[in-house]
This record gives C-alpha cells, structure tokens and sequence, in this order.
C-alpha cells in the first residue's frame, strides 16, 4: 500500500516541484531586472544624480487659511552624477519644500533626481524625481501574482494587456501626425473590445456576443453623451489636468469618457455572455422567459458592484489633489465645478454603460447563443 501511495502522490509533488522552480526562476528574473533599473541612468539622455547626503533647514513659517501653519523648508542636496560625460563629478543643488506639498517636493537620500546642469557642471537645475525603479517593482508584483495564481492563463492576460498597450501607443504615433481624435478613439474601442474579449473567452460565440453587445453600448453611450451635451453648459476644459493645448479639449474628454467607460462594459457583456452559454449548456429546454429573468438576476448582481467599483475608481485618482486644495483654502463648490465635474461624468457615462449593456448583451446573447430546440419550445411558449 506504501508504494502505491508514493506512486500516487509523486505526480502532485512532482507539480509543486515545478511551480517552485516557476516561481524561484521568476524571482531571480525580477531580482536581476530590478538591480538594472537601479543602474540604468545610463539610458536617459537627461542628467541622473543620486542623492548622498541631505540638509533641511527652515526658512518660515505661515498661517494657513484653515488655521494650521505652512511650514516652509529649505534643501541642500548633496549629489553624484550616474551618466554623461560628467558622470561621477559631485554637485550641490538646492531645493525647497512645503509641509502642504501643493506644488513641491521633498527628497531624501538615495533619490535618484533628473537635473539640468550648469555650464560648469558644479550645480544644476533639478526637473524631477527618476521613479521607474519604484514602477518595476509594481509591475514585477503584479506578474508575479498573475502568473502564479492564474499560470498559463496569465500568459493570456500579459499578452492581451501588452498588445493594447502596443495599439494605443501607435494610435498615440497617428494622432501626432495629424489624424482626427474621434477617428482614432473608435479604431482602438474597436479593437480593444475584439482583441481583449478573443484573448479573455476565445474563438466562441460567447466572444461574439460579448463584442457586438460591447460596440453597440458604447455607441449609445455615445448618443446619449452627444445629446445631453447639445443640451447642457459647456464643461470647464480649460481646468482638466495636464491641459496645455486649447485644441480638440471636447473630443479629448469625449474620449477619454469612452475608453474609461469600454473596460466596463465589456466586463459586463463578457460575464452576462458566458453565463448565458453555460445557461443554455447545462439546461437545454429553458424557456426564453426563463432565461430572461435568470438575465435580470445576473444584471443585478453585477451592477451593484460594478458601479460601485466606478465610483471608488474615479473618486479615488481624485481624492489627494481634492485633500491639498480644501487644505489650501479651496471651496467645495469650486472643487465640484472646476474638479471634480469631470470625475463625475466619467462616473455617470460608466455607470449608464453598465446598466445598459445588461439588456443588450441578454439581447443578443439570447439571440445568437440559443439552440434549434430551445427557439421551437421558446416560440410554444
């Protein structure tokens, strides 16, 4: 009985075997990718400094609006360059900081810094903080816990992620040589829901569904944006962030409602979708009425927390910008106005698409997923 035991369990431990050499390979990988972003200053055109030694000093102190006190700093950084053809000369640079951190920052040592030397190369001019170092660590986290928890199905995943990353950098490239923003945006909602929706369910009809049901909600999403906005005050564009250029500032927004909205609603075309297969797969002689309240069920189910995660999405990116400025003396009827209106379109534009790619995607799942004797009994019916 021993042996048969042992012969029965070697195959499992001969798989947990591989997972750990899977995931001792990953880690290695990650480890070895991490100690050549901390070294990689040598990629960037901009002079990288590192930060070894740090002064603090107070130059004053201010009473806020709110009654706190403003703290102001000042910084004496000690530096070395990592690239160019100063690299390992020592400078010093000076930098200065609020307690409030509005429109500043504070570094510590070990920061590695983008700074614009002087002629002399004995001080520079600091533009920013280098953080790809901190971005590959997010990154290496995430595959780490994909591929191990999803295997070769995470596989999928990247693979589906990096190439709609690929496509919105090149309709980022056609943009840049003058092609229209609306075009570009319904070429990538186009292919976006095609490419993820084929990687996430397959050549099926499921997919099918899930794509057409997909596109059609985002275009009437887009009518009903269209139509509220012939009929409203124009929105503030002028104070969305990152704004530099007065051009496109409508269709920009337009877009990005649309794209924030696509991700949304394919999740809900996809799940009602496959439901509705497996539905049909399992319970052959379902009624058309019954499938269609199992529809209405799975609708809300799914809305209550999709809508929900929109929200804590949207208000969440908004959240320590809204903080500082109420600190800073700011009302609250500016912020909603000027800020906060346009999280709240995104939001309400979102939450419409996913209350209305239930009934279409249940339309069309119900159209195209039912089977020859489930159309005779549903017709009895």
């Amino acid at each position: 009985m021993k042996n048969g035991e042992d012969k029965a369990k070697s195959p499992v431990i001969k798989i947990h075997r591989r997972n750990w050499i899977l995931v001792a390979g990953l880690l290695l990988v990650f480890a070895a990718v991490l100690i050549f972003v901390s070294k990689d200053a040598f990629l960037y055109k901009d002079t990288v400094v590192r930060v070894t030694a740090v002064k603090n000093s107070v130059t004053a102190k201010v009473d806020g609006i709110d009654g706190g006190t403003v703290t102001y700093y000042a910084q004496e950084l000690t530096a070395i360059i990592l690239n160019g053809p100063d690299k390992g000369k020592v400078i010093v640079l000076s930098n200065s900081f609020t307690s409030s951190g509005v429109n500043d920052e504070q570094y510590q040592k070990g920061n590695q810094i983008f700074v614009e030397l002087d002629k002399k190369a004995q001080t520079g001019t600091i533009i920013g903080k280098k953080r790809d170092f901190y971005i590959a660590v997010l990154v290496e986290i995430f595959l780490l816990f994909l591929l191990i928890i999803n295997k070769h199905h995470g596989g999928v995943i990247l693979f589906s992620l990096v190439g709609n990353i690929g496509m919105f950098f090149v309709a980022l490239i056609y943009y840049g040589q003058g092609e229209k923003l609306l075009t570009i945006a319904w070429a990538l909602m186009f292919l976006f829901s095609v490419f993820t929706l084929i990687c996430a369910g397959g050549f099926h009809k499921k997919t099918l569904v899930a794509i057409v049901s997909t596109l059609v909600t985002v275009v009437i999403c887009y009518g009903i944006y269209i139509l509220v906005h012939h009929f409203s005050e124009r929105l503030p564009y002028e104070m969305m962030e990152y704004v530099v250029n007065p051009k496109d500032l409508s269709e920009l927004f337009l877009t990005g409602v649309l794209l924030g909205s696509l991700g949304a609603i394919m999740d809900v075309a996809i799940s009602i979708a496959a439901s509705v297969a497996e539905i049909l797969h399992q319970t052959s002689d379902i009624t058309v009425k019954a499938l269609v309240c199992s529809i209405r069920e799975m609708g809300y189910d799914i809305m209550g927390t999709m809508i929900n995660v929109l929200f804590f999405t949207y208000i969440s990116s908004g959240i320590p910008i809204m903080v500082i400025k109420i600190i800073n003396g700011y009302t609250m009827y500016h912020l909603i106005q000027f800020e906060m209106i346009f999280s709240i379109v995104r939001f309400l534009m979102g939450a419409i698409g996913i209350v209305l790619a239930i009934p279409v995607s249940g339309f069309f799942a119900v159209l195209f997923l039912q089977r020859t004797d489930f159309v005779r009994k549903g017709a009895k019916k």
